[in-house]
C-alpha cells in the first residue's frame, strides 16, 4: 500500500471522526424537549480528495424522537466511512430504536433495539435487544445525574471466526452533566458483563468538557474509549480517541 500523502492525512485528521467504540452513547442522542411532537435532524457527507491517491469519506446520520405525554420514542441510523487508498480508517455503522414510558417522576422504563457492525476492530454484526428501569438520581440546580441497569440479549459475529455468538448481558450506566461557572462537564460511563461469564465484560465512557474563556473563546476536550476483554487476535482491549480544540465564535 502507498504512503500517505501529508495532504491525505491533514484531510483525515481534520474530518469530523464518528465513535469507533462498539458500544453506542445513546445518552447524548437524547432530544431534551419537553413538548410532544416529532423533533430530528439529518446530517448527509460526502468529501473526495484525489492526490497521491484517493481518500473518500462519506456518512450519513438520521436521528428523530417522538414525544407524546409520558411516551417518548428515538430513532437513530448512523453510518460513517472514511477510505485512503486500499485502506479503510472508519467502517461502521449502526441503527437504533428505543421506547421511554415515565413510570414515576424519577423512573422511566426503556426498551430497545439495535444492529450494529465495525469492519476496523472486526466486529462483523451486533444485533441486541434489551429492557429495563432507568432512574433520575439528582437533579439539582444545574448537576444532573442518571443511572440504568437494562438486560440485553446479543447475537454478535466477529471477524474472522465463521460462527456467531450468543449472549445474556447486563447493560448498565451513569451519565452525568454539569454545569458550573463558566464550563460545562457531560459524561457517561457503561458497564456490560456478561452475565453467564463475568470476566468478559465491556466498559466504554465519552466524557466531554468545554470551558469559556469569554463570550467568544471556548476550549473542549473529549475522551471516548472502549475496554473489551474478549477482541478479536489483532485487536487490542483498549481503544480510545482524545481530542482537544478550540471554538472561535465571530
Amino acid at each position: 500500500m502507498k504512503r500517505l500523502s501529508l495532504k491525505s492525512f491533514t484531510f483525515l485528521l481534520l474530518s469530523p471522526f464518528w465513535a469507533q467504540s462498539q458500544v453506542i452513547n445513546i445518552e447524548s442522542k437524547r432530544f431534551l424537549n419537553d413538548t410532544n411532537g416529532l423533533v430530528g435532524r439529518i446530517d448527509l457527507q460526502l468529501n473526495i480528495n484525489q492526490n497521491v491517491q484517493q481518500v473518500l469519506q462519506s456518512g450519513i446520520n438520521v436521528h428523530a424522537q417522538y414525544r407524546k405525554n409520558r411516551s417518548r420514542l428515538l430513532l437513530i441510523s448512523d453510518l460513517a466511512f472514511i477510505k485512503a487508498g486500499q485502506q479503510d480508517f472508519v467502517n461502521a455503522g449502526y441503527q437504533h430504536i428505543r421506547y421511554n414510558y415515565k413510570l414515576l417522576s424519577k423512573i422511566t422504563w426503556e426498551a430497545f433495539v439495535q444492529g450494529q457492525y465495525n469492519r476496523v476492530l472486526l466486529l462483523e454484526s451486533r444485533y441486541a435487544a434489551g429492557t429495563g428501569p432507568r432512574l433520575r438520581v439528582i437533579k439539582v440546580n444545574k448537576f444532573r445525574l442518571y443511572g440504568a441497569a437494562l438486560y440485553m440479549y446479543e447475537i454478535q459475529k466477529r471477524l474472522p471466526e465463521p460462527f456467531q455468538q450468543y449472549h445474556h448481558r447486563a447493560s448498565t450506566y451513569l451519565s452525568l452533566s454539569w454545569n458550573f461557572h463558566s464550563a460545562e462537564l457531560i459524561g457517561t460511563v457503561f458497564y456490560q458483563p456478561n452475565l453467564s461469564h463475568f470476566e468478559d465484560y465491556r466498559m466504554a465512557g465519552d466524557v466531554a468538557l468545554e470551558i469559556s474563556f469569554t463570550t467568544k473563546l471556548m476550549f473542549k476536550s473529549a475522551l471516548n474509549f472502549l475496554y473489551d476483554t474478549r477482541q478479536p487476535m489483532g485487536v487490542p482491549p483498549l481503544t480510545y480517541l482524545f481530542r482537544n480544540g478550540l471554538s472561535y465564535k465571530f
